[in-house]
């Protein structure tokens, strides 16, 4: 699938996203891996949602873009209610993964009218001194993303298989620099604060191998976003849409659809 541009107001920034399927719209923030592509977990949410996934600025085609957006919540969240705008969308779920959860998470509590569900899957901007997990930001330069994965050997099929060796480093390399503008040095955000604001329904889950983002952050969102849900996700990394793209598809669509399935019934 070929990925699409549109230019956003104010800010003139031209994003790079993907969109397929047909249905209500639903907006993926991806993790600080960014985007592997259309992935497969991606098709199978475009089965039953309008699905778009957009390059966050600082991420993959949109690496130059980074220095155009400051570390805290407002410009992101702006930018992403802005590129919504953009595509003539009032209201979208939301899902987001790692720090495409933070994402999510602002822009349901600062825009409420744009978010009609949230899905924040192992969501980092949140510090817990008593389980901090392991820094995505210290670890060996040669694999600096195998924290991410369940299996080490993941990080080579996820991110390098068909690729050359030394572009595919590059561009894991930039997109960890992106994430460290909003989550270094250490991944507190201020979010806290604003998760009690939060409308929308919402589902919260951690996944049981991930080694950044520990389970005991779940009970910690779940608690301050009024009427949260939390699951666990056995087995998974933190990138979990890539590792188990069928079981992330259907948490993600089971909590959107239910109300209206049983309204139906």
């Amino acid at each position: 699938m070929k990925l699409r541009t549109v230019r956003v107001r104010p800010s003139a920034l031209d994003v790079r996203y993907f969109r397929a399927g047909a249905g209500e719209p639903l907006l993926y923030l991806h993790h600080m891996l960014g985007l592997v592509g259309w992935e497969p977990a991606l098709a199978r949410l475009a089965e039953s949602f309008d699905v778009i996934a957009p390059y966050a600025p600082g991420w993959g085609p949109a690496k130059d873009d980074l220095e155009r957006i400051d570390p805290g919540p407002l410009d992101i969240t702006l930018h992403n209610g802005d590129l919504l705008a953009a595509l003539g969308v009032e209201r979208a779920h939301v899902v987001g993964i790692g720090i495409g959860a933070w994402m999510a998470a602002e822009l349901a509590a600062i825009s409420p009218a744009r978010v009609r569900k949230l899905v924040l899957i192992n969501p980092q901007g949140i510090w817990l001194e008593k389980s901090p997990g392991d820094d995505p930001f210290a670890q060996h330069p040669g694999q600096p993303s195998e924290v991410l994965f369940s299996d080490p050997s993941f990080r080579q099929r996820f991110l390098f298989e068909g690729k050359n060796k030394l572009d595919a480093h590059v561009e894991e390399l930039l997109d960890l620099r992106a994430a460290a503008k909003f989550l270094w040095p250490i991944p507190e955000t201020g979010v806290r604060g604003r998760l009690p604001r939060i409308e929308a329904p919402t589902l919260v889950a951690t996944s049981e191998r991930d080694a950044i983002v520990p389970a005991a952050h779940g009970p910690a969102w779940r608690d301050l976003i009024p009427g949260a849900e939390l699951v666990a996700i056995r087995g998974a990394g933190h990138v979990v849409e890539l590792e188990q793209p069928d079981r992330f598809a259907t948490l993600v669509k089971d909590f959107l659809l239910r109300d209206r399935a049983a309204a139906v019934a």
